[in-house]
């Protein structure tokens, strides 16, 4: 097998299917009474998914139209700062102390807008900074269906499948999940070796500009939260939300519908930083002291 061909199989099978078994077992975790919480403290979740909505794409193309190396490099910070909230956002709220079922609400509402939103956000990137760099065909309404096939179709399966079979469900999605990640990484080892010239070039660049981003998206989201008056569990809710976010699928559009491997670079760069930036909110969070509540 030659190195395209192994290039070609990572891109059009190894990621997206491993996208798809993480998505099948985050569906086999949730459960109805999951859903009922997006219902619940209205006000805390209006404000987050507002937040998420506008802070993070608003970073992104201040990065895209002044500090980004090159224009596919634009292109994959755009693409960075539009994606959800991950699962795993879910686990550092508790972790903090947070408000858990605020967390699971927002992930859920975010990763569902965004399949609707994120074809808008990647076609006005791709044909504004790589319009006279490349010939990229990307289609409307094929990425509408390349997202929703690689993110609600296989969730949904999984929730259907926690419904009929629970037991099953608990049992498979573990074994699962880790299969898959051990193959998301592995795909991710391979983009960063077929891009060793570009990450040579823009490795410093790329470091410091995912830790700007992260640590500006953080501090203007609580201050901004805390004029919103809310309590201190959501605020350190919403806070990880922001910075815990799905890479892989962002990295799904950029090689495997895009085919543009260095787009995938800031999502991969910001996979450790964000983690660090995170342990470090986490570790501040269970540290300060309960306060009074503020009215909700």
């Amino acid at each position: 097998m030659q190195y395209s061909d192994l290039m070609a199989l990572m891109g059009d099978w190894l990621l997206p299917g491993s996208l798809v078994c993480v998505m099948l077992s985050m569906g086999l975790s949730l459960v109805a009474d999951d859903f009922r919480q997006v219902f619940r403290n209205k006000r805390a979740l209006i404000i987050g998914l507002c937040s998420m909505l506008i802070v993070p794409p608003l970073l992104g193309l201040v990065i895209a139209f002044t500090l980004a190396p090159t224009p596919a490099l634009a292109v994959g910070f755009i693409l960075l700062a539009t994606t959800p909230s991950g699962m795993l956002s879910n686990l550092f709220t508790d972790m903090a102390k947070g408000d858990l079922a605020l967390s699971m609400s927002m992930t859920l509402l975010l990763s569902m807008i965004y399949v609707v939103v994120v074809p808008f956000y990647a076609h006005f990137a791709i044909l504004h900074f790589m319009g006279l760099e490349a010939d990229v065909e990307v289609p409307l309404a094929s990425f509408f269906w390349d997202i929703f096939s690689i993110t609600v179709l296989p969730a949904g399966t999984g929730f259907i499948i926690r419904a009929l079979r629970p037991e099953f469900a608990l049992w498979i999605k573990g074994h699962i999940k880790r299969a898959a990640t051990i193959v998301l990484f592995t795909s991710f080892g391979f983009i960063l070796f077929d891009q060793i010239p570009v990450l040579r070039q823009n490795l410093g660049a790329l470091f410091w500009i995912t830790v700007g981003l992260n640590v500006a998206m953080v501090a203007i989201v609580m201050t901004l939260i805390r004029f919103a008056g809310l309590r201190r569990r959501e605020n350190i809710a919403i806070g990880i939300e922001h910075l815990m976010r799905q890479e892989g699928t962002a990295i799904f559009i950029a090689v495997s519908i895009v085919g543009n491997n260095e787009m995938s670079l800031p999502m991969i760069m910001n996979t450790p930083v964000a983690l660090v930036v995170v342990l470090a909110f986490v570790a501040i969070a269970r540290r300060r002291p309960e306060t009074a509540a503020a009215p909700a």
